[in-house]
């Protein structure tokens, strides 16, 4: 079974081209608790330090939808 261009793909495609910049960092990482302010603009410099555990923990998962 091929598969198709979905969501997954999607996210993929997200996680490897825009969060994960070309120098290394992790950006779009939106912050946390009470540094939260609602309508706060997240960008490519926007980075914290639970972000790349969330990025590896997305990686992992890709990983296992896409090895079933």
């Amino acid at each position: 079974m091929q598969k198709q261009w979905g969501d997954d793909m999607l996210a993929r495609l997200y996680l490897s081209e825009t969060a994960l910049q070309t120098n290394g960092k992790l950006g779009y990482v939106q912050p946390i608790g009470e540094r939260a302010i609602p309508g706060q603009v997240v960008d490519a410099n926007s980075t914290a330090n639970f972000g790349v555990g969330a990025f590896l923990l997305a990686a992992a998962e890709m990983y296992r939808l896409v090895s079933k």
